[in-house]
Formats: C-alpha cells, structure tokens, sequence
C-alpha cells in the first residue's frame, strides 16, 4: 500500500545466530525536524553499542565531534559512533532539518566501519545524484514500503550502502579532471614512460615540485604512491604481453621496465597471486586477458 507521508522511521530487531557475520540493521528512517527541543547526546543514549549514518536533504542542523562543531547543511552527511563524545542538534538559527539517517549495530562491521571512517571521514560531502545516496535512499524506501523481511535482506542493504560509501573516495580520485594539473600531468609522464626506470626525485622533477611534497599529494590525489602508480602501470603492460605475445619472461620483464626476470615475477606473483608463468598457462585464470589495479 503506498503511504502518502513520505516521513517516518522504521526499526528492526531480527533474531540470528551471534556466529553469522550478519551486518545488523537498527533502524533507518527520513525526518523532517523544526521542534528546537531535537537534541541527541552521544553520551546519554542508552540505544548503542551502533552506528550512524545522519544525510541532510535542506535545512542545516549541526554536529559537534569532541571540540570541533560542523554545519549539517544539504548534501553533508556525519558518520557517529554511539555511544561517543558527540551532540546533534536543531540551532536556533534553523527552521528546519530534513534528513535520511540508519542506524546499524556496530557487531561485524567495525573493519569496515573503520576503513570508512579513513576514507571519507566523518563529515563527508555527498552529492544527492550519487549512488551512496541513493543506496541510503532505496533503503529507506524498502523500509518504508514493508520490503525488508529478514536479516539477510537488511545485511545486504547496509553492505550496498558502505560499498558505495567507500566508493566516492574511489570515484574522486579516478575523476582526473578533478585532479592538480600537477598530478595530471605527472600520470601522464609515468604513462608514457613507464618502462623507462626513474625516481621519485626524477619524476617530481618533471612537474616542477620537491619529491616530499610530489609523494604527499600524489597519493592524497590518487590514493596510492606515485612508485605504486608505475608498479600498476607496468604489470597491466605485463598481463597483456603475457596472454597476447609470444616474448619470454625475461623479455617481458625488460620490455615493462624490470632488469631481470627473477624480481618481476616476484612482483608480479605479490600483485596478481601468480607467477608469470603460471598466469601464461591459465590454469586457474582461463578467462582473464587484462587486469585492472587500483
């Protein structure tokens, strides 16, 4: 039956065994507050151990993290542990707060909580097209329209929604456009002449920047290190002469910038899980004629 209201908040409580590794949805909901009394101390919920994910759709309200207190306007998102030292409030200075939240028990998703946390921190910007959000939107609608029968079905709707959440860091960094000219043009010259052996001091050298600074930036722009992006480089180069050439080991490894054969296929073994060889043959991967890495 479709609901007219498009607000409400949904809670859940699925009974199963403490040994799966189920991600445990609490309760996800869509509110709009204008009550300035709305207060919600970190410290006095009695609700956690959970998580939280808070996204403002319009208005603003604000969350304060220990001494620091950010703005909650559209298109921001907090991400908070509960309990913890942390206060989200209507401020005077608003009429109104519209948001989608979920709250998740923390059981079996702390790794991955963690490495959200370091991805995109802990006030990350989303855009209302993205598709984080529109994973948190498609769960809250499934909640709303009675969708969500069982455990498995909630873990799999907060597995989507962290998979994407990890994924705006991903899709920044891949959008080049979006990166400094520097970068830029830093990727190029290691995409042209990967073969070629240079160092970091050389490579900084071509964009006009010291290599401290360089390697700072580069893996804040791209998220790996600029020797990382020229190991990459080099093992697609060696995957595609491997299953579309007839050149050796040896001359594989030359022709993609390594002295010898011996700490290629060490390198190559740590990347792919295979030694060159093997990978050749396609005994365990038949299928696979280029691989990506990032």
């Amino acid at each position: 039956m479709a609901h007219s209201q498009p607000y409400g908040v949904y809670g859940y409580r699925f009974q199963d065994s403490p040994q799966l590794p189920i991600y445990q949805l609490f309760a996800v909901g869509h509110q709009q507050i204008s009550d300035p009394e709305y207060s919600w101390d970190g410290m006095k919920r009695i609700d956690g151990p959970l998580y939280l994910l808070q996204y403002t759709v319009s208005g603003f309200g604000r969350y304060r993290l220990g001494d620091t207190t950010y703005e909650m306007g559209p298109g921001t998102a907090f991400l908070a542990e509960i309990p913890g030292d942390h206060h989200y409030y209507l401020p005077p200075e608003s009429n109104s707060w519209t948001f989608y939240f979920v709250l998740i028990r923390q059981a079996n998703l702390q790794p991955l909580w963690r490495e959200l946390i370091d991805s995109i921190g802990v006030t990350p910007q989303l855009e209302a097209g993205s598709s984080a959000v529109r994973a948190l939107q498609r769960l809250y609608s499934e909640a709303r329209m009675n969708g969500i029968k069982n455990s498995y079905q909630a873990s799999s709707f907060v597995y989507t929604l962290m998979m994407e959440l990890l994924q705006t860091k991903h899709k920044f960094q891949n959008e080049r456009a979006a990166w400094p000219s520097s970068i830029r043009d830093a990727a190029f010259h290691m995409e042209s002449s990967f073969a070629q052996p240079e160092s970091l001091d050389e490579i900084a050298a071509v964009v006009g920047l010291s290599k401290y600074y360089f390697a700072r930036l580069f893996l804040r722009t791209t998220g790996m290190s600029p020797m990382d992006y020229v190991t990459k480089l080099r093992i697609e180069k060696a995957v595609e002469l491997l299953r579309g050439s007839k050149l050796t080991v040896d001359e594989i490894a030359r022709e993609v910038g390594y002295a010898n054969g011996s700490y290629f296929s060490k390198v190559f073994r740590g990347r792919v899980g295979f030694p060159p060889g093997d990978f050749r043959l396609a005994k365990e991967l038949p299928s696979i004629d280029r691989l990506r890495f990032d």
